[in-house]
C-alpha cells in the first residue's frame, strides 16, 4: 500500500479549519448574538443579489409579466449581451472603462498631491486647507452636479459668461459628444479628489519622521525620499481606497444622469445609465438584471487582479 503524501499546503489549510471550528465552538455564544445581524444581512443584502442573478435567466419585462409568460430561458440574455447581439452594450462598457481610468487616474494623482502639499511641516493653516478641500466631498452629490451642470449652461453658465466677456465664442459644454463626457469627467473628478486627499494625509501622518531623518542624513534628494519612503509606506492605504474608488467610479450613476442624462445621442452613457434605462424605458428586468451581473463579474475580476498584481493582501499577512 503507497503512503499517502499530504502537503504542507494541505496541513496547513485543515490546520486553519480546525482551528476557526474550534473557535467558533469555544465561543458559540458569541456566534449566537451575532446570528440576528448576520440573517439581517443575509436578507437584506444576499437576497436581493441572489434574486437579480435568478432575473436575468428568465425572460422577464413588462409584456411577459404582463401575460404572465415569464419562463427560463437560460443563458439566452447572457448571449445576448455577449454574443454580438447586443454591441451598444460593447459601446458602453468601452466607454464606461475610459470613464473610470480617467477618473481614477486624476482622483488618485490630485489627491496625492494635495496630500504631500498639505503635509509639509512649515506649513500653516493647515486645518483650514484641508476643510477647503474635503466640502465637495462633504455636499451631497446631486447638489454638486446640479450646480456644475447650471454652470455648464450654454447661455447663462459660469463659464461662458467669462469666456463672452473675454470675446471668446461660448463653447456647447453638454451638447458635444467628446466635449460633454469631458465635462462629466471633470465633475466626477472634483466629487472624488477630495476622499483620495484624506487618505492620503492620513496614511502619510502615519509615517515616522525619523526615516526621513536618517534619509537628510544620507544626502538622499527630495525625490529620493518620495520614491523610497513615502510611496512604498503609501502603498497600504493607497491600494483599498484605489480599489474602492474604482468601483464606486464604474458603477457610478449621479454624475452622468444628472449632468447629461447620458446624451447627446448617448455619448455619454456609461453602465449604469444604460442599465436603468433597459430597466425603465424598454421595462426589460432581466436584461437589466444581466448587465448587473456581467458588470458585478468584470469587478470581481478586476479587483481580485488588482490584489493579485499588487499584492495588497499579502503585506497583511493575509494569502
Amino acid at each position: 500500500m503507497k503512503p499517502v503524501i499530504v502537503s504542507e499546503k494541505t496541513t496547513s489549510t485543515i490546520s486553519k479549519e480546525g482551528k476557526l471550528w474550534h473557535r467558533m465552538k469555544k465561543n458559540k455564544q458569541a456566534y449566537y448574538y451575532v446570528l440576528p445581524s448576520m440573517l439581517l444581512v443575509l436578507i437584506i443584502s444576499i437576497g436581493p443579489i441572489i434574486y437579480g442573478i435568478g432575473l436575468s435567466f428568465f425572460n422577464s419585462n413588462l409584456y411577459t409579466m404582463g401575460q404572465d409568460t415569464v419562463r427560463f430561458v437560460g443563458l439566452r440574455n447572457y448571449i445576448r449581451a455577449l454574443g454580438g447581439l447586443d454591441a451598444e452594450f460593447f459601446r458602453v462598457l468601452i466607454r464606461t472603462f475610459v470613464w473610470t481610468f480617467a477618473n481614477v487616474f486624476f482622483h488618485v494623482t490630485v489627491g496625492l498631491v494635495l496630500a504631500l502639499t498639505l503635509n509639509r511641516p512649515k506649513l500653516r493653516w493647515k486645518g483650514f486647507y484641508r476643510t477647503l478641500i474635503i466640502l465637495p466631498w462633504a455636499i451631497p452629490q446631486f447638489v454638486t452636479a446640479l450646480v456644475w451642470r447650471m454652470m455648464y449652461n450654454e447661455q447663462f453658465g459660469f463659464f461662458n459668461i467669462i469666456l463672452r466677456n473675454l470675446g471668446i465664442q461660448p463653447v456647447p459644454w453638454l451638447s458635444h459628444p467628446q466635449l460633454a463626457l469631458m465635462s462629466a469627467i471633470i465633475v466626477n473628478i472634483w466629487l472624488g479628489f477630495p476622499f483620495m486627499t484624506m487618505v492620503a494625509t492620513g496614511a502619510l501622518q502615519s509615517i515616522p519622521r525619523d526615516y526621513y531623518e536618517a534619509a537628510d542624513i544620507d544626502g538622499a534628494t527630495p525625490w529620493q525620499k518620495l520614491r523610497n519612503i513615502t510611496l512604498p509606506l503609501l502603498k497600504p492605504a493607497m491600494l483599498p481606497a484605489t480599489i474602492l474608488g474604482t468601483i464606486w467610479t464604474f458603477t457610478n450613476f449621479n454624475v452622468i444622469y444628472l449632468i447629461t442624462g447620458g446624451g447627446p445621442n448617448k455619448a455619454t452613457e456609461i453602465v449604469s445609465t444604460y442599465q436603468f434605462n433597459v430597466l425603465t424605458q424598454q421595462n426589460a428586468y432581466s436584461m437589466a438584471a444581466t448587465y448587473s451581473v456581467i458588470v458585478s463579474i468584470i469587478l470581481i475580476a478586476i479587483t481580485m487582479i488588482n490584489m493579485r498584481v499588487t499584492k495588497a493582501l499579502s503585506q497583511e499577512g493575509v494569502e
